[in-house]
């Protein structure tokens, strides 16, 4: 994410931690391709890291913008890494302000009714979530850490439905998500048209945020779900995503192709990680109860030395 330009604007002393690339995709990780968008969108010259260690991957949330020699956390997530751009007087939305109020109203729809549905088809779908957890897993090397952050991952979305949906019903309410998701799918369809990005010749916030959630439903390894499918039955949404990987991200891809961090494969299939939780689960289960029993007294271990 360079350029020659001398003119470009910079953030002082930072860096960009962010979950790795997987195959086209710069980063596999939604929120992290939103935030490499919009640094591309506003031609932010940011030094990328995707080399971190296991525990950091693990512990910190990314994307994370950092300062000072990577010492000071600026700000995690795409929320607040852009308004910490807005902050620093790098707003790429700021000619817009005429149409701020319809660009703030499809930001909120698309937050609220695409990005669950999303999340529902990575996390929520048995038959993609493995597939998802394995992309994760090179990142968090594996067993136990990806088997331990899919889980907290899925059971922090449950918990977020519940509230805000209720759980009388959850597979009514997971049908509803993904209804939803559909309807807005259509209605950015029709927003986009024929224009290069949602609100014009010029792109916008809204326009990072958005591909940051159709390029790895697109081209991820959930592009066989219903809602891959119906995204990529419109044709303007696709090229919307392919002309920002090619046109904004294609150096940063290519860079990132380079790199040993960089996953282009599932390392195992679904039926594999299923027995491998399961092995898991069971494995921890008989360990709780040898624990249970031996601290309760039901057991004793006694040992008889012989001469």
């Amino acid at each position: 994410m360079s350029s020659s330009s001398t003119t470009e604007p910079r953030l002082a002393f930072t860096s960009l931690c962010i979950w790795p690339a997987y195959g086209a995709l710069p980063s596999f990780d939604p929120e992290c391709l939103g935030v490499l968008a919009h640094f591309a969108f506003s031609r932010l010259n940011v030094p990328i890291k995707t080399n971190l260690g296991r525990l950091k991957f693990y512990k910190e949330r990314l994307p994370l913008l950092l300062s000072d020699n990577d010492n000071i956390h600026l700000a995690a997530g795409y929320e607040a890494i852009v308004d910490h751009c807005k902050r620093s007087h790098i707003d790429i939305d700021e000619k817009f302000q005429a149409n701020i109020a319809d660009l703030l109203a499809l930001n909120a729809l698309v937050k609220s009714t695409f990005v669950p549905a999303v999340l529902d088809t990575f996390w929520l779908d048995d038959t993609y979530r493995s597939s998802i957890i394995n992309i994760y897993a090179r990142s968090l090397g594996g067993f136990p850490l990806a088997f331990f952050y899919g889980k907290q991952k899925t059971e922090s979305i449950k918990n977020q439905f519940n509230i805000i949906y209720g759980d009388k019903n959850f597979d009514q309410t997971r049908k509803s998500i993904f209804e939803k998701g559909k309807k807005v799918l259509d209605h950015l369809t029709d927003v986009l048209g024929t224009k290069p990005f949602l609100f014009g010749a010029s792109p916008t916030s809204i326009d990072a945020f958005v591909f940051g959630y159709l390029a790895p439903l697109i081209h991820g390894p959930a592009s066989n779900s219903a809602l891959a499918r119906y995204a990529s039955s419109r044709k303007n949404l696709c090229d919307f995503v392919n002309r920002i990987l090619t046109v904004y991200l294609g150096d940063l891809a290519k860079d990132n192709d380079t790199t040993d961090s960089v996953s282009t494969t599932i390392p195992t299939t679904s039926n594999e990680d299923r027995l491998r939780d399961k092995v898991a689960v069971i494995a921890v289960g008989i360990l709780t109860m040898c624990a249970y029993a031996y601290l309760s007294g039901l057991i004793r271990i006694e040992i008889n030395q012989v001469e």
